[in-house]
């Protein structure tokens, strides 16, 4: 089993877990967190402006724009667009901001992450 690096202080109450294709994915009422190796996504919810699916040809286009959490694995692709995206690695925190995230999500783990987005406020 793969081992993931702990994820210090989840703010908000964990809604959701999912490990996929070596990638965990975390929802919690307050944000989405998403680790593969040693690097960690953390979104705010109140900075994600939407999520929608997108195509296999947007997900696998280059661009240095974009940040991609994987190409390959399963589930559906999606682009989430944040205002404040922070990546978490081993020995620094990067602010990203304007970011459009692509990456796959199960349709269970979407449509939760929807419904919170509703409820952000």
């Amino acid at each position: 089993m793969k081992k993931f690096p702990s994820v210090k202080g989840l703010q908000g109450e964990l809604k959701r877990s999912e490990i996929r294709g070596g990638i965990r994915y975390q929802l919690t009422t307050q944000e989405f967190v998403l680790q593969r190796n040693y690097q960690t996504y953390r979104i705010s919810l109140q900075h994600i402006l939407g999520i929608t699916e997108c195509s296999e040809e947007e997900l696998a286009a280059p661009t240095s724009v974009f940040v991609r959490s994987s190409a390959g694995g399963s589930g559906r692709p999606y682009k989430i667009v944040a205002t404040v995206l922070y990546l978490v690695t081993a020995n620094r925190v990067i602010e990203q901001t304007r970011v459009s995230f692509y990456t796959r999500l199960s349709t269970a783990f979407a449509a939760q992450l929807t419904e919170l987005l509703g409820n952000v406020g």
